[in-house]
């Protein structure tokens, strides 16, 4: 008995231990109080300047929804501008995104935070189509 006891308190606590703590990826410019872009920002960011688009179009299927949506953003202005041309693979997913209900972490400036639903960020009114031209521009 003393040995099952020793046993299951054993299993209960690998279990516990072997729980993996997500943190959440916020995506915003100006956030916090030192005023900077979130990681994810600065990622596609950079992937953009280095024209690593394989990498934008594989974040459409990344499970981070803050990767989604600025994925999706970001793969609809490089095919706008005739630089990528999406599969129908690529489509599909992005149409699902359009409908999805993630959560995405959204900061702007020290005090603002909410989570809002990547379909809601998606189909806002404000176009956010052309947001991210601040990464387009035009090189002289």
């Amino acid at each position: 008995m003393k040995g099952l006891s020793l046993l299951i308190l054993l299993m209960f606590s690998l279990s516990c231990f072997s729980q993996v703590k997500e943190e959440k990826v916020w995506f915003g410019n100006s956030c916090g109080y030192s005023g900077s872009e979130t990681e994810v920002v600065i990622k596609f960011a950079k992937l953009l300047y280095d024209k690593n688009y394989i990498k934008i179009r594989n974040s459409l299927f990344s499970k981070i929804p803050a990767e989604n949506f600025i994925a999706v953003v970001i793969c609809k202005r490089l095919a706008h501008k005739n630089l990528i041309e999406l599969n129908e693979l690529e489509l599909k997913k992005i149409g699902e995104l359009y409908q999805s209900k993630e959560k995405v972490p959204v900061c702007g400036g020290c005090t603002y935070s909410e989570e809002v639903e990547l379909t809601k960020l998606l189909n806002s009114k404000k176009d956010m189509f052309y947001a991210i031209d601040y990464y387009f521009h035009d090189e002289k």
